[in-house]
């Protein structure tokens, strides 16, 4: 499939992808919740930063303090 090259120098592909169940399901979830017409934005953001930015993996009522004990390391 030829890619498309913008006069405004955007590169426009298409990918087809085969997400697998145990081991995409974080792929899965953020291709479920996309609301229409946001996936390619929410896509590229999770291949910029991962599925889950810190920022989000706590909301402010589940923040605690992180037990580090179990890396054996003295600072």
């Amino acid at each position: 499939m030829p890619h498309e090259l913008r006069p405004n120098g955007n590169l426009v592909i298409t990918v087809r992808m085969t997400l697998q169940p145990g081991r995409d399901d974080d792929l899965i979830t953020l291709v479920q919740m996309a609301p229409r017409g946001r996936l390619a934005a929410m896509v590229r953001e999770a291949m910029r930063i991962g599925t889950i930015s810190r920022k989000d993996a706590f909301s402010p009522s589940e923040e605690t303090d992180l037990d580090l004990s179990a890396l054996a390391v003295e600072i």
